[in-house]
């Protein structure tokens, strides 16, 4: 447990009735941060009570997944998006810097053009701006996937669910790690099977049609681009264009560390968050205009 307040609010109704559970621990600057695909706050718990120590950390489960419900709207990154700034809304946070691991990376920054001032930085961990390849983009997932591929994906998550998260969960972590800490491997594989798996081909289905090269030229808050060297999800093009491109981008490669820094190198992870934290609260306030104090 994080040293500081932990506040018990355990759910947030959406619009539709969907309910997004989430956790609020410490006190300060406010950080939102946000699961990747089939996964859970739960993937946060060591990373939060880290920085609850200095700063108020709201850590969510969006919609579909473990813990909260499907509600009514599609199960789509856009409906996620939508999510996350009603949330964001409700709890009237401002200056709230968003961390994103893979697929939450594509619901802030679909969010992000709505968030407006709220938002004051993001951070994005191992994630492409498109996950399928062709001709020109050959940066989305790792061998090569392609659109024609995607057909396939959904039938294999619709047709053994467990099966398909026993082949995919030991990939997130790099091979050294799963070598060293099958136990975590094993934890996040159990986590993952019990998502639901017409909810996940749903938003499999979604994030596959996504493509955010142009959006991220868009984005003008600060933005931390966090890879793991190792990642076997992602090769180091896809987070080196998201740096590059975003016109506030910058960039840290974890040496070790796979999909999942936060959970592989958690002490460079956490030191990385911090030094951003503490730099994009120094710069001026763009909405006012001020000066660095």
């Amino acid at each position: 447990m994080a040293e500081g307040e932990r506040r018990a609010m355990p759910v947030h109704v959406l619009p539709d009735g969907a309910t997004m559970a989430y956790a609020d621990a410490g006190a300060g600057s406010p950080l939102l941060l946000v699961h990747g695909w089939a996964a859970n706050g739960g993937f946060f718990q060591d990373l939060s009570a880290r920085l609850a120590a200095h700063h108020r950390v709201l850590t969510v489960t969006l919609r579909g997944h473990p813990g909260a419900s499907r509600g009514a709207a599609p199960l789509t990154i856009e409906t996620l998006a939508d999510d996350i700034v009603h949330f964001a809304a409700a709890l009237d946070l401002d200056g709230v810097i968003g961390l994103g691991w893979s697929m939450g990376a594509m619901a802030l920054w679909a969010a992000a053009p709505k968030l407006g001032p709220r938002l004051a930085g993001l951070v994005v961990e191992d994630m492409a701006p498109r996950l399928v390849n062709d001709d020109i983009w050959r940066d989305g997932l790792a061998g090569g996937y392609a659109r024609a591929d995607v057909a396939a994906t959904l039938a294999e998550i619709e047709a053994d669910w467990p099966a398909y998260v026993a082949r995919f969960a030991p990939r997130m972590f790099a091979p050294s790690l799963r070598e060293r800490r099958p136990d975590l491997v094993e934890w996040a594989q159990a986590e993952m099977s019990n998502a639901d798996p017409e909810a996940m081909a749903a938003l499999w289905a979604s994030m596959a049609a996504q493509d955010f090269r142009g959006a991220l030229t868009r984005i003008d808050a600060p933005m931390l681009v966090i890879s793991g060297a190792d990642s076997q999800v992602y090769p180091d093009g896809a987070t080196a264009f998201v740096a590059h491109t975003a016109p506030r981008g910058e960039r840290a490669v974890i040496a070790g560390a796979g999909h999942v820094p936060h959970l592989e190198a958690p002490d460079a992870f956490f030191k990385e968050i911090e030094a951003f934290v503490r730099n994009t609260e120094r710069r001026p306030d763009l909405r006012s205009g001020g000066a660095v104090s």
